[in-house]
């Protein structure tokens, strides 16, 4: 009571981790409110900040939104950034090995930043990551001075891939959904996990992916848990990318800077965006969408191929 006599109302605090995630989300959005005010005043009072952009490509900022979208699926299920930025880049007319190149400079920096945040979260499997690391880098070289050298070569290999990561994804599903007339009390798991990132490594470069779709698939259709495997996919990746694109680069000539820069630009940005996303999403859910998306993707390049022959 007050000395007037009337009740004073009781306002409970609020979490101090409540108020510390409300400033930070009014910090962003006040950066963000800045730099937009900014970009449009110069855009529209300094003739020579203009010229700079109107001067970039305008594939440039096709392969920037492409990379923000294949990164942020690809961060939250550990799959299809390759496949899906390869056919796009050769779609806008990029030579195969070209394209290879730019989309493996590209995950160099995005696969880096979701490593790094997966293994924060904890989702990183430290001993599954270093049986995949130095096969997967050795495979990634091997494919991609073949690449460089034989360009076609990605024609013959995509079929035979697809037609594997298409039987992975149907087991995927299976266990996903758990349809199985009974359960099985002698399953193991996958133990040849040197040869699967050897494997998984040079189909990648020749490719130009396929790194998350035959690891990964391959991992959880052996057993092996589902949000571990994304973390330790992911971030041997980043070193597998590293090692190919420093191959790539040596041996070939005239890279298109345009896709590598909007691709590299683009999956940076939605790294960080996806791994947090993958860390809210259940076992089960990564397990049929990863299915899913193996199971079109794989259709897809097996119909590609067999009407090129019709």
């Amino acid at each position: 009571m007050n000395e007037g006599g009337a009740e004073e109302a009781v306002i409970p605090a609020e979490e101090p981790a409540k108020v510390v995630k409300r400033q930070k989300w009014l910090f962003w959005a006040i950066s963000f409110l800045i730099i937009g005010i900014a970009f449009v005043l110069l855009w529209s009072y300094v003739p020579s900040f203009r010229s700079r952009f109107e001067e970039i490509p305008q594939t440039f900022y096709y392969f920037l939104a492409a990379g923000f979208v294949f990164a942020m699926i690809d961060g939250a299920i550990g799959m299809s950034y390759g496949v899906t930025s390869t056919t796009f880049s050769l779609s806008m007319g990029i030579p195969p090995a070209s394209a290879s190149t730019a989309v493996h400079l590209s995950e160099i920096l995005s696969n880096g930043i979701a490593g790094v945040m997966h293994y924060r979260m904890g989702n990183v499997n430290m001993k599954l990551f270093k049986m995949l690391v130095i096969p997967g880098i050795i495979g990634s070289m091997t494919g991609a001075y073949l690449l460089s050298s034989l360009e076609h070569y990605s024609r013959y290999t995509k079929p035979v891939v697809s037609l594997y990561t298409l039987i992975l994804g149907c087991v995927i599903l299976r266990k996903a959904l758990n349809i199985a007339a009974r359960k099985t009390t002698n399953s193991k798991k996958i133990t040849n996990i040197r040869g699967l990132g050897l494997f998984g490594g040079f189909v990648d470069a020749v490719g130009g992916g396929g790194w998350g779709s035959i690891v990964l698939s391959s991992l959880i259709a052996g057993g092996r848990h589902a949000r571990f495997s994304l973390g330790a996919v992911k971030l041997s990746r980043f070193f597998v990318a590293f090692m190919s694109s420093l191959t790539f680069v040596t041996v070939l000539k005239g890279l298109h800077w345009e896709a590598i820069g909007g691709l590299v630009l683009g999956s940076a940005v939605a790294s960080p965006i996806a791994a947090r996303v993958a860390n809210k999403i259940s076992a089960k859910s990564i397990m049929l969408a990863v299915g899913v998306i193996v199971i079109l993707v794989s259709l897809k390049s097996i119909g590609g191929f067999l009407l090129a022959f019709m």
